[in-house]
């Protein structure tokens, strides 16, 4: 079987010949900027970036985005970009946020958050619960409806939300998290030490991109001292953690563990949709034409309509 053969006609455009580079320390400045995506400016969308203080003095920006004929308070989608966490910016995920903006009325919050190797877990990890603080915090005045909120994310940003939501539900932290969606979610550190998948990471992202994301979020692979929180499939239970809503495609490197956890969630009595798409790699919803990203984006609103009562 060709190795092409398994992937959706639709998709050869983006994956087929295109420049695959590898993940190196060299590479990651040209690698940053070829991803830093394009602004968020839709004439019906009010864009704003708020700067949140850290410790350590710097500024940590979130980019609020609402739909201008919204009035009232609106529940919230707190949004982690994809990048392997070194890589990405908010407005790298600008098709995405502009997708669920316009077919939702919902306030969302996408989280500029730190990039390793420089910044490894948990400052990401640590931005992002920052951001889910400031909107309880700030919900009265910026009309939230902070007992509405959903966690989204893509790639690396879909590890960070499961992350968020164990350490919430862990913390018995009153959040107001009615779901979760993750989409090519990196889940288990662990799987960079099993026999490399005879198809999935075939065609674009492959398994030795995951290892140098992997050991650049955790500063060393292998590890037995990982939390959960970075690394969700080692939870030791996934018991009480909001409706999920896992997607990924059947060719992307991360495609067994994203089984693996569907299956613990749904032992474990959490609500689980499971999608998996046919000849779909990593990131293949950058072809935003694609029938398979057409449909992940519908079967996405419609998990966040329910979540969140619209």
């Amino acid at each position: 079987m060709r190795t092409n053969s398994l992937l959706d006609p639709q998709l050869s455009s983006l994956f087929e010949g295109a420049p695959n580079p590898a993940f190196t320390l060299a590479a990651l400045p040209m690698l940053r900027k070829a991803m830093a995506g394009t602004p968020i400016a839709r004439e019906d969308l009010h864009v704003a970036a708020h700067y949140l203080d850290r410790e350590d003095g710097t500024a940590l920006r979130i980019v609020v985005i609402r739909q201008r004929s919204i009035t009232g308070p609106a529940p919230v989608v707190l949004h982690c970009h994809p990048g392997g966490w070194i890589l990405g910016t908010p407005e790298t995920s600008t098709s995405t946020l502009v997708d669920i903006a316009h077919n939702l009325p919902c306030v969302l919050i996408s989280v500029d958050y730190r990039l390793a190797p420089e910044h490894p877990y948990p400052a990401a990890h640590d931005d992002v619960m920052a951001a889910l603080q400031w909107i309880r915090l700030h919900a009265k005045a910026h009309d939230f409806d902070d007992r509405r909120i959903m966690l989204v994310g893509e790639s690396a940003g879909a590890n960070i939300v499961a992350g968020i939501a164990l350490r919430c539900r862990d913390e018995e932290i009153d959040d107001g998290i009615v779901g979760l969606s993750m989409v090519y979610s990196p889940l288990d550190d662990r799987t960079t030490s099993r026999p490399v998948h005879p198809f999935a990471g075939s065609i674009g992202l492959g398994a030795e991109h995951i290892r140098f994301a992997w050991a650049s979020y955790l500063g060393n692979l292998p590890s037995d001292n990982v939390s959960s929180y970075a690394s969700p499939g080692r939870a030791v239970g996934l018991r009480g953690l909001p409706p999920v809503f896992l997607a990924t495609g059947a060719i992307d490197p991360v495609i067994d563990e994203n089984l693996e956890f569907a299956q613990r969630l749904i032992r474990d009595g959490v609500s689980t949709n499971l999608h998996v798409f046919a000849g779909a790699p990593h990131g293949f919803d950058r072809a935003e034409d694609a029938q398979v990203t057409v449909q992940l984006r519908k079967l996405r609103r419609e998990h966040l309509g329910r979540c969140l009562a619209l």
